[in-house]
């Protein structure tokens, strides 16, 4: 396909950011402070440099100098980025890359430029309320009847349609702590995979049917287990979009550990966290996961060569999981080779796309590691 000029109205906010670009190399190998690979997925693509984030710089450079051709391979090379941020963590000369992704990518999509998947993800989101599409079972009645309580438990479309194990162990937990909550188990998407597409209307359209649904319980505390709905709500949502929803939102590390403590029981076992992109890089959150998973009695937490702001992206971000399936997997197989290495039994992460992604790459990866979500250790361990 091909396009006239786009007015890239975001990427001009950032046009000298755009083109503080030395050229340098170092966002696709660094070999340095834990890290083999600064964009994880590069090693398992054609290796054009548009697959890396220099000459995503240039696209983005082109795309402000006038007239380009946008063809498939163009928005695919685009597409293939997870959004890590770990080419801005290791940038020399400091230039925001997140931003200018997601400036590049709105841009596109303002212009109607964007893949059919892009598309379609946002039309079953403003749709159905989910970006998985329409829904293949009814609710409990219980998630349908809004009534007043003191926690209200979001898990979001990646927990209530592919993980549920997540939001199982979840509930299980707030049951046995005595919590007086609630489950909003039907589609309602926090709009989180529409930003990383560059779908900005279809994301506020998600963001207040969403906040609708969840003002209508009254909650005291909006609780997550989900590392894109935590990022949507407090940041998103205020930062790029202009909600303020005045709602209390906790993510697990925030809302477990005071009600936890002293009651779990040992749990023997060598551990590893993996750092989600959106809760590390993008957010600032390290300690506060490990300090919960080293309250289980017993519990070894070992490192991987790649942690904290350096850590590998398990390869499911950015819309990259559901669009290129089996790059996604090839970054999660060299991620727990990481895990396997640090000599972990189970790897445990904070965001459940991360951990559909490392469950469904463990087969292909040939290794003996559990992979759960942090609650599902809290859940064994009360």
């Amino acid at each position: 396909m091909a396009t006239s000029r786009i007015p890239a109205s975001r990427l001009q906010a950032l046009r000298k950011e755009v083109y503080d670009c030395s050229r340098c190399g170092f966002c696709r190998v660094w070999n340095w402070k834990g890290v083999d690979w600064v964009c994880p997925t590069y090693p398992y693509t054609e290796a054009f440099d548009t697959q890396y984030a220099r000459g995503r710089v240039n696209m983005a450079q082109q795309l402000l100098e006038g007239e380009v051709d946008i063809d498939e391979t163009f928005l695919e090379h685009l597409a293939q980025c997870t959004l890590c941020g770990s080419c801005g963590e290791h940038c020399p000369v400091g230039i925001p890359l997140f931003e200018i992704w997601t400036a590049l990518r709105a841009d596109l999509v303002d212009a109607g430029v964007m893949t059919e998947h892009q598309a379609a993800v946002a039309d079953n989101t403003v749709q159905h309320h989910s970006i998985f599409g329409p829904a293949r079972r009814a609710p409990s009645q219980a998630a349908v009847t809004p009534h007043k309580v003191d926690v209200l438990y979001f898990p979001g479309c990646q927990t209530v349609r592919k993980i549920k194990s997540i939001g199982k162990s979840t509930e299980e937990l707030l049951g046995k702590l005595g919590v007086n909550y609630a489950v909003l188990e039907e589609d309602a998407c926090c709009g989180y995979p529409l930003f990383d597409i560059g779908q900005l209307d279809a994301m506020k359209q998600a963001a207040e049917y969403t906040l609708e649904r969840i003002k209508a319980y009254q909650p005291d505390v909006v609780l997550t287990t989900c590392a894109g709905c935590y990022r949507a709500f407090t940041g998103v949502y205020p930062e790029v979009l202009g909600i303020h929803s005045g709602l209390n939102f906790q993510h697990t590390h925030e809302f477990f550990p005071s009600l936890a403590a002293g009651k779990l029981h040992e749990i023997n076992r060598k551990v590893t966290y993996h750092d989600p992109c959106i809760m590390g890089r993008h957010m600032g959150i390290y300690d506060e996961p490990r300090e919960l998973i080293s309250s289980v009695p017993g519990v070894e937490l070992v490192e991987m060569y790649s942690t904290r702001e350096h850590a590998l992206c398990c390869g499911a971000g950015g819309g990259v999981l559901s669009a290129f399936t089996d790059l996604a997997g090839d970054v999660g197989v060299e991620r727990l080779q990481q895990a396997a290495a640090a000599g972990a039994e189970q790897v445990v992460s904070s965001c459940p796309t991360c951990v559909v992604n490392l469950k469904r790459s463990v087969a292909k990866a040939g290794l003996n590691l559990t992979v759960t979500d942090i609650v599902d250790l809290l859940n064994e361990a009360l």
